[in-house]
């Protein structure tokens, strides 16, 4: 089969490019034809489709919104990426195009290339975009699911794409835009990863008989040198974003609560300044790692803390963890609930409470259970979350959508 992969970066972002790369690999060893379309940058990894992928573009959090106010007509429908993408088209046909996060990198426009093409289109969940304005339903500290409905308009009065509001009156305007023009009617099949996705956007206002549940697959990277500080004999650890979505305010009140035992912390991202001001002697801040790095890190922590404040739609920390036999603390909010089974795989506590998360993390420190809770935990990603079965599931979905 000829699948093209579509997604606004072809560089290891995060977790949707972790999907995308991995999905790759896995189709190809299976004997399928990938192609890529993307947006041009620097840090993409090579393709042979490169000089096909849409021009360059910066909409990032980092970037003023009236810097991208020459941009404006593109984030909200782009006519650049639906041209790139045509011309990709006229040289290699898919037979079917597998959408990820195209972002306004990307917009909706090239699903409806696709669908000019009459190439089936199949779409992941890894946000929930189609429905939310800011695609997280999560603003300014909490869940939020006011613009549920069609109702655009609250993230321009809260201000909740990137806490601006010149941001996020054009994410309402382009919300407004795509419900108009019907941007995802075209997808076929829309994958879930998790239950909690697929109800949520059931509940959003997606179509259940066009939503399926297809867990993403997590395999184990190669373990690579270690060349930074001493391994502590026990210590937590947190791998993410640091972002305030992924509970990073809360790190600081964690590692007090757990001290003198270390809190490892890895991940860049907009809050690393503020949580480097604000770590105590027991808090290391390592930066962002690779994949490699993280495979000789995480099998020594003794828990990995999840302190999400936002629905994850999977959980790529907590399966991954889990995989090591890793007992884990993760709030109980989005996807997370359905990988961690409280004192079964690890402890589940309320979302944004420091105070619970510390002491959870303090008992996984301490629990002689906690070893079983990682077994536990290893069993269950074993059997619910291999790159095999991920391969079947994508390919019944890719046969369902050609069928119509």
């Amino acid at each position: 089969m000829r699948v093209l992969m579509l997604n606004a970066f072809h560089w290891p972002k995060g977790g949707v490019e972790r999907t995308l790369f991995d999905e790759t690999r896995w189709l190809e060893a299976a004997g399928h034809e990938v192609a890529h379309f993307a947006t041009r940058d620097a840090r993409n990894r090579p393709s042979p489709f490169a000089e096909h992928f849409a021009p360059a573009a910066a909409f990032g959090e980092d970037v003023p919104a009236w810097r991208q106010l020459p941009q404006l007509p593109r984030a909200v429908w782009s006519a650049p990426a639906a041209r790139a993408l045509a011309g990709l088209l006229g040289v290699w046909r898919p037979d079917v195009a597998h959408v990820h996060a195209p972002s306004r990198y990307l917009t909706p426009s090239v699903i409806a290339e696709l669908a000019r093409w009459r190439v089936p289109v199949v779409m992941t969940l890894h946000d929930f975009k189609p429905w939310c304005t800011n695609r997280l339903l999560f603003a300014h500290g909490t869940f939020c699911e006011r613009c549920r409905g069609g109702h655009h308009w609250h993230a321009a009065a809260t201000g909740c794409v990137q806490d601006s509001f010149a941001k996020s009156l054009v994410g309402a305007f382009e919300a407004y835009d795509h419900d108009r023009r019907h941007a995802y009617d075209a997808v076929r099949m829309f994958i879930a990863p998790s239950r909690f996705a697929h109800d949520q956007a059931v509940r959003m206002g997606g179509d259940a008989a066009r939503i399926t549940v297809l867990a993403h697959g997590v395999d184990a990277a190669t373990p690579a040198a270690w060349s930074g500080p001493p391994i502590p004999e026990r210590f937590a650890l947190f791998v993410g974003r640091l972002s305030n979505e992924k509970g990073v305010e809360q790190l600081p009140a964690i590692a007090r609560a757990i001290a003198p035992v270390p809190l490892w912390v890895v991940g860049g991202g907009p809050r690393e300044a503020w949580l480097r001001t604000h770590a105590p002697a027991n808090l290391l801040v390592l930066g962002a790692q690779t994949p490699e790095v993280l495979a000789t890190l995480r099998p020594r922590a003794s828990v990995v803390v999840v302190p999400s404040v936002f629905p994850e739609t999977f959980g790529y920390v907590v399966a991954e963890a889990m995989l090591e036999a890793r007992p884990v603390v993760a709030a109980r909010i989005g996807a997370v609930g359905e990988l961690v089974q409280h004192e079964r795989t690890g402890l589940l506590v309320p979302p944004g409470d420091a105070a619970a998360c510390g002491a959870a993390v303090m008992r996984a420190l301490s629990d002689p259970a906690a070893a079983a809770w990682g077994e536990a935990g290893r069993a269950h990603v074993t059997a619910s979350c291999t790159p095999e079965a991920h391969v079947r599931g994508l390919l019944g979905l890719y046969e369902s959508a050609q069928r119509g």
